[in-house]
């Protein structure tokens, strides 16, 4: 892997982190097209991922200011916790065959249809009243359920939690930036784990990788950063469930490919 090739899937990371397209599927079938592509594990996908986790806290960083020291800010703090508890209960078990799904187009093509039906019903999901101050633990919790089935390439993290929000009744923004603050610590948890498990094979890989993953993390923290803006719009103003357009063709072309045994 070329430090442009790393640029270009931290670009593609950052791009679709937040958008309801599933960056893990795009970004295994970017790898699949690249000759000779390999990585310990998913290491490199869980740096790019972690870039991705920085921009958030960027971009929330007055108000994680705000909530700290906080009664507001240990609650949020809390369901946060209880979010990514529940996050874990279903990806731990799951955790082996969704890296081995990384290589297996069959599965992004599937994860990316299901993706694009769960962000359509969006369209179907008014939201409700639900703030900051007034998200209850049963909500939190079953957020954090719903990301922990995208820990399979294809599957949206960013649509089936903010679906999962707007389901149990947060208000479309707070929804969104939820969604995003939920991301944070379970992706730096998997970015730890990945390295740790990878790391006999990162030390063969040796400071070229490592190089790649640094220069990969940078532009998915950058990128992501802008794409945050986006998506926020697009779950206000009600056009979030457009996604759903790109994603179901999507899929559908790379069921396709697979079959025509082009992938």
């Amino acid at each position: 892997m070329t430090l442009w090739q790393a640029a270009l899937l931290g670009v593609l990371q950052g791009l679709t982190e937040f958008l309801p397209v599933s960056s893990s599927g795009h970004l295994a079938l970017a790898q699949m097209l690249i000759p000779g592509f390999q990585q310990p594990g998913v290491v490199f996908d869980a740096t790019v991922h972690a870039g991705t986790a920085g921009a958030v806290v960027w971009f929330e960083r007055k108000r994680i200011v705000s909530w700290l020291g906080t009664d507001s800010g240990r609650r949020l703090i809390a369901l946060l916790a209880l979010g990514s508890i529940a996050t874990v209960i279903v990806a731990f078990p799951l955790r082996r065959v969704a890296v081995a799904a990384f290589s297996q187009p069959l599965w992004v093509g599937v994860g990316l249809l299901l993706t694009g039906v769960i962000v359509a019903t969006t369209r179907l999901l008014p939201g409700g009243s639900g703030e900051e101050s007034t998200t209850t633990w049963r909500q939190a919790a079953a957020i954090g359920l719903a990301q922990g089935l995208a820990v399979f390439p294809g599957l949206s993290r960013s649509g089936v939690t903010i679906a999962a929000s707007l389901g149990t009744g947060l208000d479309r923004g707070w929804a969104a930036r939820f969604s995003f603050l939920l991301s944070v610590p379970i992706i730096l948890a998997v970015t730890a784990g990945q390295i740790f498990e990878s790391r006999a094979e990162l030390m063969i890989a040796g400071n070229p990788f490592l190089l790649a993953c640094v220069v990969g993390t940078l532009a998915a923290g950058i990128t992501g950063y802008f794409a945050l803006q986006l998506v926020i719009k697009t779950v206000s103003s009600r056009i979030f469930h457009r996604f759903a357009w790109y994603c179901i063709p999507l899929g559908l072309l790379v069921l396709v490919l697979t079959r025509m045994g082009q992938l």
